[in-house]
C-alpha cells in the first residue's frame, strides 16, 4: 500500500480515497484530526438517520478540500462510524498533501 496510511487505500485513477471515523450528534461540525487508528476523525451535528450524517460528512469534506460537494461521495460504511469516501478529480497524492498542509500534525489520539 503506497502513500499516506492515514488516507487509507490507494485511489483509482484521478480519485482520492479517504477513510474517516465519524462521530454523529455532536455539538458542532468539525474535523478533529488524525485518530489512533490512522483515520481522519470528524464530528457532525447531524443524526445518523436517513443518511443525514453521511450527507453532512460529504459537505464538510468538500469544504475542507476545496471541491464542490458533488465530487465527494460515500463509497462504503453507510451505517458505520468508519466510512470510505471518494473525491473525484483529486489525485491520491494531491489529496494526501492537501490534508497534511491543512491538518499538520493535528491528531485526536
Amino acid at each position: 500500500m503506497g502513500g499516506n496510511p492515514r488516507a487509507g487505500k490507494k485511489g483509482g485513477g484521478d480519485d482520492f480515497i479517504l477513510w474517516v471515523r465519524v462521530k454523529p450528534k455532536a455539538r458542532r461540525d468539525d474535523v478533529l484530526g488524525w485518530g489512533r487508528e490512522g483515520l481522519l476523525e470528524m464530528q457532525v451535528k447531524a443524526v445518523p438517520e436517513r443518511g443525514a450524517a453521511n450527507r453532512s460528512c460529504c459537505r464538510q469534506l468538500a469544504r475542507l478540500l476545496g471541491v464542490p460537494p458533488s465530487r465527494v461521495s460515500l463509497e462504503k460504511g453507510q451505517g458505520s462510524v468508519r466510512k470510505k469516501f471518494r473525491v473525484e478529480g483529486l489525485e491520491q497524492k494531491e489529496g494526501e498533501a492537501l490534508l497534511a498542509r491543512i491538518l499538520g500534525g493535528r491528531g485526536t489520539g
